[in-house]
């Protein structure tokens, strides 16, 4: 490790990451899984925190994926009535209304 001379940032971050994991006395075996558990979770750390990396981050996300993180409110914000009603059967419609009807009186 004296001698390494990383030629990029993710170079210096693994060298930090298996510094300070393997500069530390601990009471259990560290693992590869728990290594690379651990350093995956330090790297979003770092790129979460970079708002350049993060949007970055966001776009390369499929939309689906994006889409189903949100809450329902969410995902139907700024749309009209008709546009949230697209695609349901109007006898669908009708019976929930009713249902509702009911439920109200």
């Amino acid at each position: 490790m004296t001698h390494y001379r990383p030629r990029s940032s993710i170079g210096s971050f693994l060298r930090d990451q298996l510094t300070a994991t393997f500069g530390l006395e601990t009471d259990m075996a560290y693992t590869a899984e728990e290594f690379q558990r651990e350093a995956m979770r330090d790297l979003l750390e770092d790129v979460l925190r970079d708002p350049k990396h993060r949007q970055t981050l966001l776009d390369r996300l499929v939309e689906e994926d994006r889409l189903r993180e949100l809450a329902p409110e969410k995902r139907l914000r700024g749309l009209a009535l008709e546009e949230r009603l697209e695609g349901f059967d109007p006898a669908l419609i009708e019976a929930w209304l009713k249902q509702q009807c009911r439920q109200d009186h």
